[in-house]
């Protein structure tokens, strides 16, 4: 599974355990996730990020601004990626491309613009909300090419060696389940498939009493 490349913004994350969590843990972190995405579903990403949201955050981090300028305002409002994976490498006309932790839909818009006609974009997320909003994107846009579906766990819901580019902006950090979600990643790739990615790390010890800290898995 080549990995094209990964655009890394270092924070105090919250810590990847080399410990199996309970089913009730693995339950309370993605209840916090869920709660969180769903107000930035409803209302807006700001004030619940420590970096720029927004089509402010989306212009910083390189997007185009052609495609920036089409997106309806209440989808930049919804933008909280830390990164850019199309940045990485360019993805070709035709690819069938995975958004791990799609959100409303920003970067599944981004790809179909570059896949075109003749390529697919699916996105998975845990937060019915985002999904929600995502489709109503999609209608608004005029796109028939993005497809979504909910999920609850580390699993990707789709067939052995389906895609041919696995992006996810600022969402493998929130898993609690990170070397199985890499496995599911690797088993959904075509052989030669890409993983490209933006994400948060852990650059120095966590403060007493953050380690676990169900607000600093939901960042």
């Amino acid at each position: 599974m080549p990995v094209a490349g990964v655009q890394i913004q270092e924070t105090p994350q919250a810590t990847l355990s080399n410990e199996p969590f309970t089913q009730a843990q693995l339950e309370a972190i993605r209840s916090a996730i869920q709660n969180k995405y769903k107000d930035v579903a409803t209302k807006s990403a700001d004030g619940f990020f420590k970096y720029t949201v927004g089509r402010q955050g989306a212009i910083e981090l390189g997007y185009d601004m052609s495609i920036i300028n089409e997106m309806p305002e209440d989808l930049l409002r919804s933008f909280c990626g830390v990164g850019n994976p199309f940045g990485i490498e360019q993805i070709a006309a035709g690819s069938v491309v995975l958004d791990v932790g799609c959100g409303a839909g920003f970067d599944m818009i981004v790809a179909h613009s570059l896949v075109g006609e003749t390529g697919r974009v699916c996105g998975i997320d845990m937060t019915a909300e985002m999904l929600d909003k995502a489709e109503s994107n999609f209608s608004r846009l005029g796109i028939t090419k993005c497809e979504t579906q909910l999920v609850d766990s580390a699993r990707i819901p789709y067939e052995d060696d389906t895609f041919d580019v696995v992006i996810s902006n600022g969402v493998i950090n929130l898993s609690a389940e990170k070397l199985e979600l890499f496995k599911e990643i690797r088993r959904v790739l075509k052989p030669g498939g890409r993983l490209q990615f933006a994400d948060m790390i852990l650059n120095k010890p966590l403060p007493p009493g953050m380690s676990g800290n169900l607000d600093a898995w939901a960042q």
